[in-house]
Formats: C-alpha cells, sequence, structure tokens
C-alpha cells in the first residue's frame, strides 16, 4: 500500500471511491488539511489582489508630465482625481552661457521609473491602465541612431540660443516675414531646423549616418514615445509640432522651403498625428498599454482648463508666465511678436491658439527671496505685499534677462523706479505682483487691439494660488479670474486626450469637468487702472536698449 495520496481532481469519481478507501486515516487527514490551507492561501491570495488592484478593470489613466527640470508620472482615475503621482529632478547641463542640454537617455530613464513608482504604489499592475498620455516640454529635440537606440549628443533644450547668430541673420532678410506667415512663429534660436543645423555642423559622423538612413531626430514626447514602443513609432502631435515653429500650419505638413533654406533635411523629422491618437502600445510595465495622448505642455493645459471654444483664454504662472488664447478654427499669423500656434488637432480639425510668453514672473518672486532675501519663500510675498495698500508709486521692470512680447528687447535689462525714503520691502513686493500683471496684460493688448475682448481668464501653475496676484490679474487685465480646484492642468489635459480616444468623454464633456475654486473679479476703478498702466509703459521703456552691445 502506498502512504502517498493522489490528487483527487485528476480521477474519475470511481477511481476516487477506490482510491480513498485504501487511504489509512492519518494521510486522509494531512490531504483535507493540506486542501484546507492551499484553499485559504488562495483566497487570501485574491483579495489581497483585490485590495491592490488586481481585481479591478482598466480605471486608470497614466500620464508621463516631461518638464524642464524634472519629470512627473501621474496616475488619474476614471473621474480624472490624481490618484498617484511621483516626481524627480534631472540634471541640467549648460556647457556654456549660451547653451542648455538635457541627457535623453535618463530623461527616458528617468520616465520609466516614475511610471514604474506611481502603479507599484497603487498597487495595480498595467492590465489596469487604460492608455497612457504624454506631455512635455516644447522645442526640446533629440538626434539618435535608430539602430542602437543611442543618443548621439545630449537633447537641446529650448532655452539654448547657441544658434541666435543664425537666427538673427534669417530676421534680417525678407524670407523672415513668410516664416512667420507660414509656421505663426518668430523664428527663434530654439527653432527646430536650426538645432538639427547644429547637429550637422559639430556632430562628427551625423550627416554621413543621415545619408545612410540611421538617423532619427525629434522633441521630448518623439523621444519618449519611440523607446517605449521599442523604436516602432517616430511620431508627433500637432501641438508639438507647430510648437517647433518648423511647419506650414495651414498644409499641415513640415515646411519643406524653410527646411531647404537652412540646409537640413526633412527625412529625419517624425510624422504628424493627432493629439488624441494610436502612438503605439508599450510592453515595459509588465504589460502592454496602449500610448493614445501626446500634447504639447501649454496647449495640453489651454485643453484641461475647459479653453474649447474661440475666445477662451488660460494664464499659467510658473518660473514664467504663458498667456493662450483659443482662436478658433481660422488660422492668422499674429502681429506685434505672440505667435500663433496648432492647439490641437481633434477628429481632422485643427484648433488654433495665439501665445504670449512673460519669461520674468514668478521667477521675479524667487528673486525676492534668493537676491533681496526679503522673504523666506515665494509664498510669503502674498502676505508680505498685502501688508500696505499700494506699491507707493514704485514700479519694477522684470525685465533680468530681456523683454519679449510684445517689446522683443533682448537688451533691456531690470529696472525698480519710483523709490522714495518711504519705500519700504512691502513696495517692493507689490510691485512685483504689480509688474506680473502688467506684463500679462501687455501681451493680452496685442489680442484686444485685433478686436477679441477677453472678459474671462482661467489661471494655473504655482503661482496661481497667491490670492493678491489673481486680483492684480483682475484689476489690471479688466477680466473675472477664474482659478480651478487642480492649478496642475498640463498632466490633466493629456489624460483628457487618452479618454477621448478610449471615448470615456467627449470634448464637450471636459467644459463640464473644470471646477472653479475661487472667482476674482476687477475691484479698481478703470481710471486709476489706466492711470498705473501709463507709468508702467513709461518705465518699461527707460528699461530698454541698456545694453549697448
Amino acid at each position: 500500500m502506498h502512504n502517498n495520496v493522489l490528487c483527487p481532481f485528476i480521477l474519475t469519481k470511481m477511481q476516487k471511491h477506490n482510491k480513498i478507501k485504501h487511504v489509512n486515516d492519518i494521510n486522509v487527514h494531512k490531504y483535507h488539511k493540506q486542501q484546507r490551507r492551499k484553499n485559504k492561501n488562495r483566497q487570501q491570495d485574491a483579495y489581497e489582489k483585490h485590495q491592490k488592484g488586481h481585481a479591478m478593470g482598466k480605471d486608470y489613466i497614466l500620464v508621463i508630465d516631461e518638464g524642464t527640470t524634472g519629470t512627473r508620472a501621474n496616475l488619474f482615475d476614471k473621474k480624472f482625481q490624481i490618484a498617484e503621482q511621483s516626481y524627480e529632478e534631472f540634471c541640467q547641463h549648460t556647457p556654456a552661457e549660451n547653451m542648455v542640454e538635457h541627457d535623453a537617455e535618463e530623461i527616458y530613464d528617468l520616465s520609466v521609473k516614475m511610471c514604474k513608482n506611481v502603479i507599484e504604489k497603487k498597487g495595480i499592475s498595467a492590465e489596469n491602465i487604460i492608455g497612457i498620455g504624454i506631455t512635455n516640454q516644447r522645442n526640446t529635440a533629440v538626434i539618435w541612431d535608430k539602430h542602437t537606440g543611442k543618443p548621439l549628443h545630449h537633447a537641446l533644450v529650448w532655452q539654448d540660443t547657441r544658434m541666435g547668430k543664425m537666427c538673427e541673420d534669417i530676421k534680417a532678410t525678407p524670407f523672415f516675414e513668410e516664416i512667420l506667415n507660414t509656421t505663426g512663429k518668430v523664428i527663434g534660436p530654439h527653432t527646430n531646423v536650426l538645432f538639427l543645423k547644429w547637429y550637422l555642423d559639430n556632430i562628427p559622423g551625423i550627416k554621413e549616418k543621415i545619408e545612410k538612413g540611421d538617423v532619427l531626430f525629434g522633441t521630448i514626447d518623439t523621444w519618449l514615445v519611440w523607446k517605449l514602443t521599442g523604436g516602432k513609432v517616430h511620431a508627433t502631435s500637432f501641438s508639438n509640432a507647430s510648437s517647433t515653429g518648423c511647419m506650414d500650419v495651414e498644409k499641415q505638413e513640415w515646411y519643406q522651403k524653410l527646411f531647404d533654406y537652412v540646409g537640413v533635411p526633412v527625412s529625419v523629422f517624425p510624422s504628424i498625428q493627432s493629439e488624441s491618437s494610436d502612438y503605439g502600445e508599450t510592453t515595459i510595465f509588465g504589460g502592454s498599454i496602449p500610448i493614445r495622448g501626446v500634447i504639447a505642455d501649454q496647449q495640453s493645459a489651454l485643453f484641461a482648463e475647459a479653453c474649447i471654444d474661440a475666445g477662451t483664454v488660460k494664464c499659467t504662472n510658473g518660473t514664467g508666465s504663458f498667456l493662450d488664447i483659443n482662436v478658433g478654427s481660422k488660422f492668422q499669423a499674429s502681429p506685434g511678436g505672440v505667435d500663433t500656434i496648432i492647439a490641437w488637432n481633434l477628429d481632422g480639425k485643427c484648433t488654433y491658439a495665439v501665445e504670449g510668453f512673460a519669461p520674468v514672473t514668478g521667477s521675479a518672486v524667487q528673486w525676492l527671496r534668493d537676491g533681496l532675501k526679503i522673504i523666506e519663500s515665494a509664498k510669503d510675498i502674498e502676505k508680505l505685499a498685502s501688508s500696505v495698500p499700494d506699491t507707493n508709486g514704485v514700479y519694477f521692470i522684470p525685465a533680468l534677462s530681456g523683454l519679449l512680447a510684445p517689446h522683443q528687447d533682448p537688451f533691456a535689462r531690470g529696472m525698480m523706479i519710483g523709490i522714495t525714503r518711504g519705500t519700504t520691502d512691502a513696495h517692493i513686493a507689490r510691485a512685483t505682483l504689480e509688474a506680473i500683471a502688467f506684463s500679462i496684460k501687455d501681451i493680452l493688448n496685442i489680442v484686444e487691439e485685433n478686436g477679441v475682448k477677453i472678459k474671462e481668464i482661467k489661471i494655473d501653475g504655482g503661482a496661481s494660488k497667491n490670492n493678491l496676484l489673481a486680483q492684480t490679474l483682475a484689476d489690471y487685465c479688466d477680466a473675472e479670474i477664474m482659478r480651478p480646484e487642480s492649478i496642475e492642468a498640463t498632466a490633466l489635459g493629456a489624460a483628457y486626450m487618452v479618454a477621448l480616444y478610449a471615448n470615456l468623454i467627449s470634448a464637450d464633456d471636459v467644459k463640464g469637468l473644470v471646477k472653479i475654486e475661487s472667482e476674482f473679479k476687477p475691484e479698481i476703478k478703470e481710471e486709476k487702472m489706466k492711470e498705473h498702466y501709463e507709468y508702467w509703459k513709461d518705465a518699461v521703456e527707460r528699461s530698454k536698449k541698456w545694453i549697448k552691445a
């Protein structure tokens, strides 16, 4: 007689009856004890899987928010609330004063790490993720070998100005106006054909590799998509393509004449497709997850703020401030130093936006903290500035690195004027907040001069938490300022793109998803507002052309 127990589930009913009769009582008891233990373990495993999300369906959208200084992964639930997030900064490489570079491999590795962090922290798997969305710093460009998947040089960052001389040379030609009217953008050192030109002229062996068809080029979204899909998809979105300044926005294709003029091949550039479309799949995270949303950061915030109809506006207040205005489905290049870009392309239809950028707004507050040391943290400015009723005649021009739209003077420098013996740090703090509002009004005026009156602005970004800044914006922009509950809109827009593809929402549904936390209406008298603004404009003129080089 054998003392081992034969597994009952592989025996016929009769065999089980006959065999069990020959098993001694001790082994029968042992067998049932083992079975009870196995069943208990299975139940416990099932419970734990349920608790961790394994028993759930596809309930989450994973978004990679690739910024200029760091990478954030956000996990959104079906109500578009952040269920989990993870963030880490990456290295900034500055080989010269006019050069800013990133390690593209570090960015990719960090993106994967942050995504794995949120998946693990939430206790879910790839099976629970509806899709991946990507939003990214614009214009930063990478060049890589398509066989090895290795960058041929560091990525050149949008802040980089090494191609400034060639940019200025082009501005001095009649072709400059044609570029503006075709791409919607004022050509700048970060225009991607100029970055490619630098790679061709300075990195040994790249020309030969391009001739052999071994090289690919693209912005950070393109790089991430290509890496995540194992080299199967080389694509970018309309919003990112338009932002490079290399696209014929009406024909919705790369601007071949610009490529030919600069002397670089269009063949290494990616294909262009909708923000909400099929960007392939990735298996990096333990299972197949579709990538269904790719949108540039500022356009993403515009969509997330439900600025979907013409005339709606958002202002992102961070280190600098981006003012984006939805101008509808008709493209027209804007005068005065602002850009006209593609906001997004959905269902084959392009929506355009006018965009202006004030480079020193939040960073002016940082200067008060780190330079003047009149506040210990950025959030302290609100309390300090609120301790006085006005600036006591002080005006601050935050041209710490020149002036952009609408002044376009790289030789302007920061200036504080109206200082008296009665001036205190509180007056300077309040003048700084007013400077942010005036800088945004300068951009807003360009649009309103073309007959578009802006009545409402939605704000997002870290500096938008400041109530005094929000009220000052309302006063000097003569518009109602609306601050949503979530001021981190960039990642949310990418999540919406994935949801659109999955038919979870429509574009109109987004309007009902934005919840307003606070509203700020103009309180200052119109005459006083105009008087202050005239002083501001006078001060701006005095700050111009300070550097004589």
